[in-house]
């Protein structure tokens, strides 16, 4: 039954859809974090932009300025910012009641590592 249950769980999150991922070709940790999200089940699409227009990403989504990083994901609208840890990204998957979740970049992130902790921006 357990089995069963984690198939079920595991079919529902690979079926929940694709979430792009805005970054800078010239940033080194955003292919390795992308390549963990990636083995962990995610569904990612992969889009080099300018810094400028990686800003107006931002912009348009209403990242808050403190919490900006070098990659801005996108899921239906909600914004995954910075080195956020699979759980965090899975909550913005699921609650549609936030605005996005974000990770303040520091060591683990220059390494491509998932940061300890995220914070929750509610609309």
């Amino acid at each position: 039954m357990r089995a069963f249950t984690a198939l079920l769980l595991l079919t529902a999150f690979v079926f929940a859809g694709e979430i792009t991922a805005y970054y800078n070709k010239n940033c080194n940790c955003c292919e390795k974090y992308f390549s963990k999200l990636e083995r962990e089940g995610f569904k990612l699409k992969k889009v080099s932009i300018s810094p400028q227009e990686l800003m107006e990403v931002k912009e348009r989504l209403k990242v808050p300025v403190e919490l900006r990083s070098c990659h801005t994901m996108v899921y239906e609208g909600r914004f995954i910012e910075g080195h956020v840890k699979p759980e965090g990204v899975r909550k913005a998957i699921k609650n549609k009641s936030i605005r996005g979740v974000a990770s303040m970049h520091g060591i683990r992130s220059g390494r491509g590592e998932y940061e300890e902790e995220y914070k929750v921006v509610r609309r």
